[in-house]
């Protein structure tokens, strides 16, 4: 515009009717309120506790990030004149306001004149719309969780019959949290909860409530609860997410899920091991493990006392069967010794007498040889030299032959005589062996217990003893001084004789002993 035109020509506007104008020209645009469709992002934590609340709705790009963006705002006389608080506290059951969900608003369009700054107050708000994209993603999770065969993959893990060592993946100090630390305190039992400490709600709760799943799975835990209060579907929602639910499948301990209450069911509680209605039902869940365990373990201590007591009994049968048969078995042992003497001078005799027959047998042949060649020495006296060597030649051929069939004659007498005594020695060493084992301290050494009365007698029969009789209870490395009071008695075991009846018999592992 050249310096010619004058000012009266132009039309000047101050900001403040530029803006007022756009106000009265957006006013006639948008007269009535309209549906704003949009993901909520900056929505405060503390939304519930302010007047006005401001946030933005965004239109998410191809890349994600956001390609358009406005202002909102739910002013403190919208909300009570509309009831929108309950979308910000909680108090509707299916739906909350909370970021990365996507709404479907009714918004009036405004422009603020002083700040020239155009928004959408709020004046009301369609659940369906957000519900239904919800259950849309849910199923498309759910689906794929089938696909992958993820839903009872967990369920396979095995739960141990005392779960004590506990992992708790929660809000620390949320109700939740106090719920379950309270109902496993007082069972009694020594429950040890390890804590991670978590978001509950909100886009990052995916992602660490996975963590902490990753990070208890390297502690030593029988268990992992994933425990969180009620809620609106849409804040239970975040419990959907395909991520989470795959965390939770994988994980290599067995996870019990405590996510809302009774009627709302998660995408997680599908995944975990064991689904609980609420955090107190999934402590007592373990509780209740923990007491069945207990039992079980006390009905096998029972049944592990009641097998000793029955062979401690048959030990003491065997006992006394032991000290009946040790002075026979000693009266053998010497019985046997003194036939083993008795057999071995016997032998050293004959022994004595053949080497003496054939010592004088050796002696007369000798001789015979010793006369002969002094003999033929005689005649051959003055015959060459030749006759001579003939005669010594022979002479040791003949004292050769001699000593040979002497040491045959002693070689046929000597083994048998050797293996005769060997088998004697043989078997008074066996003897002794079996009497060294029925020696009662040997049977002492090896476990088993001596019970003697106040006067020193063995007491042999449970029935014998009286109530209140002192008794000396005789172990390998000293006495126990007792005094009896209730007994039960464990019948012996009976056996059929050859006529058809039936009598007490020792134990038929006794003669093995023997």
């Amino acid at each position: 515009m050249t310096s010619s035109v004058r000012d009266s020509d132009r039309r000047i506007l101050s900001v403040r009717q530029l803006n007022e104008s756009i106000q009265a020209a957006l006013w006639t645009a948008f007269p009535a309120p309209v549906w704003v469709r949009g993901e909520v992002q900056r929505l405060p934590l503390d939304a519930a506790k302010r007047q006005h609340v401001y946030f933005e709705l965004h239109e998410p790009g191809r890349q994600g990030a956001a390609s358009h963006q406005i202002p909102a705002a739910i002013l403190g006389w919208d909300r009570d004149r509309y009831r929108l608080g309950r979308f910000l506290d909680g108090s509707d059951p299916s739906f909350r306001l909370q970021d990365k969900l996507e709404v479907c608003l009714l918004c009036q369009v405004d422009f603020y004149p002083p700040y020239g700054k155009v928004n959408l107050k709020v004046v009301g708000v369609d659940p369906e719309f957000s519900l239904g994209r919800l259950e849309a993603r849910r199923r498309q999770v759910l689906a794929w969780l089938e696909t992958e065969g993820l839903l009872r993959l967990n369920a396979t893990r095995p739960l141990a019959d005392l779960p004590l060592r506990v992992g708790l993946v929660t809000s620390r100090g949320s109700a939740a949290d106090l719920d379950v630390r309270t109902q496993l305190g007082a069972s009694g039992y020594p429950f040890r909860v390890l804590i991670a400490d978590c978001r509950m709600q909100g886009e990052q709760t995916g992602v660490q409530v996975a963590g902490a799943l990753a990070a208890l799975v390297r502690e030593a835990l029988d268990v992992i609860i994933i425990a969180r209060g009620g809620g609106s579907r849409a804040d239970l929602s975040w419990f959907d997410q395909q991520d989470l639910c795959a965390a939770v499948a994988r994980c290599p301990l067995p996870v019990v899920a405590a996510i809302g209450h009774e009627i709302d069911t998660s995408l997680v509680d599908l995944c975990a091991h064991t689904r609980c209605k609420t955090p107190t039902a999934a402590a007592a869940f373990l509780v209740e493990r923990v007491q069945a365990g207990d039992r079980s373990l006390q009905a096998a201590a029972q049944r592990l006392v009641a097998a000793a007591g029955a062979r401690l009994v048959a030990a003491g049968r065997r006992l006394d069967a032991c000290r009946r048969l040790a002075p026979l078995v000693s009266g053998r042992l010497r019985e046997d010794g003194r036939r083993l003497q008795t057999v071995g001078a016997t032998l050293q005799a004959r022994t004595g007498r053949a080497a003496g027959v054939w010592q004088q047998h050796l002696q007369a042949l000798s001789g015979d040889l010793t006369h002969g060649a002094r003999r033929a020495t005689a005649a051959a006296t003055g015959r060459p030299d030749y006759l001579a060597r003939q005669l010594v030649r022979e002479a040791q051929r003949m004292l050769a032959g001699a000593e040979r069939r002497l040491r045959s004659a002693a070689g046929a007498v000597g083994p048998p005589l050797g293996r005769r005594l060997r088998d004697r020695t043989a078997r008074l060493e066996l003897l002794a062996a079996r009497t060294r084992g029925l020696d009662p301290q040997r049977l002492l050494e090896r476990g088993f217990t001596l019970t003697l009365d106040e006067y020193g007698a063995l007491v042999r029969l449970a029935a014998a003893v009286r109530r209140g009789q002192v008794l000396r209870t005789r172990f390998r490395d000293g006495e126990i001084i007792s005094t009896a009071g209730g007994r039960e008695t464990v019948p012996a075991r009976r056996t059929r004789r050859k006529g058809g009846s039936r009598d007490d018999e020792e134990d038929p592992g006794q003669q093995a002993l023997f």
